[in-house]
């Protein structure tokens, strides 16, 4: 594996906003990093002093503080734009079978976005195609401004602040449900990828949104093995083997029901289930 900042001619940005490494920074401390970048970006309602992202408070394991949020929809993010890119086979070596390699692509696909916008091309082996452009930035950036136009108020106050939590999990949901509605039944996205897959798996983290979460992916498994040959490749396996041990009633019937799928299209998965039984 190699990473490196910039292609053969190119000058790597000299900002006083920004850390000296930006490239370092972005596969250090990608969610800080990438907050930096977002304060420099002109906006005329957002004005935010950048020293305040060194206080943001809360820890990237913890989801429901602010840090840790930013942290799960970055991580979320990163890896549907790197599943809707790569090949298949690319995205399992780099993105599923090692968890610090994943952590490293994941903020390489950041510094990509964030050097293409000062004229430098982050260069990969294996190769990952241009991901500067993918339209889930946009989102990413309506939740980065969503945490620090509050920033200001939450460290005035700590101890009455009130946090008001992102909804872009519940937005991706919403957009998942009407691709199965609506853009599943069209022709041209017949047996098609939908894009917002590996984030319904990210919800399954929450138990908010688990059981709408587990019900959409359940009628989006029963669409045909070529859906479930998609949950499976985008890392379902192991989200829905932990949730065998939840307590939860109301989550049986659609875990089941997944699972019937699961073992229809692969039955090697079966050593596994009796093996978590």
């Amino acid at each position: 594996i190699i990473l490196a900042a910039c292609s053969v001619g190119e000058t790597l940005p000299q900002n006083p906003d920004l850390p000296a490494d930006v490239f370092t920074a972005c596969l250090t401390t990608p969610i800080k990093m990438a907050l930096r970048w977002f304060c420099t970006r002109p906006s005329p309602l957002l004005s935010v002093d950048p020293d305040l992202i060194d206080r943001i408070p809360g820890q990237l394991n913890n989801r429901k503080s602010v840090l840790g949020e930013l942290n799960w929809i970055f991580t979320a993010i990163t890896d549907t734009i790197a599943w809707n890119l790569l090949p298949p086979d690319l995205f399992q070596r780099l993105f599923r079978q090692d968890l610090l390699v994943a952590s490293i692509f994941r903020n390489f696909i950041l510094a990509d976005r964030l050097l293409r916008s000062v004229n430098c091309s982050p260069v990969s082996i294996p190769r990952l195609p241009p991901s500067y452009q993918h339209p889930l930035w946009a989102a990413w950036d309506l939740a980065a401004d969503v945490c620090l136009s509050q920033l200001p108020d939450i460290l005035a106050d700590p101890p009455r602040a009130e946090y008001r939590h992102s909804a872009f999990f519940t937005q991706q949901l919403t957009a998942f449900e009407v691709w199965l509605e609506f853009g599943s039944t069209s022709t041209r996205a017949a047996r098609s990828k939908p894009l917002e897959l590996p984030i319904v798996l990210q919800v399954l983290l929450s138990q908010v949104h688990r059981l709408r979460a587990l019900l959409l992916l359940a009628r989006f498994l029963d669409m045909g093995s070529w859906a479930v040959n998609h949950a499976l490749s985008v890392g379902i396996f192991p989200y829905v083997l932990k949730l065998l041990q939840s307590p939860a009633a109301e989550l049986r019937e659609a875990l089941v029901f997944i699972w019937a799928k699961i073992l229809t299209v692969d039955t090697s998965c079966q050593l596994d289930l009796v093996r978590e039984s």
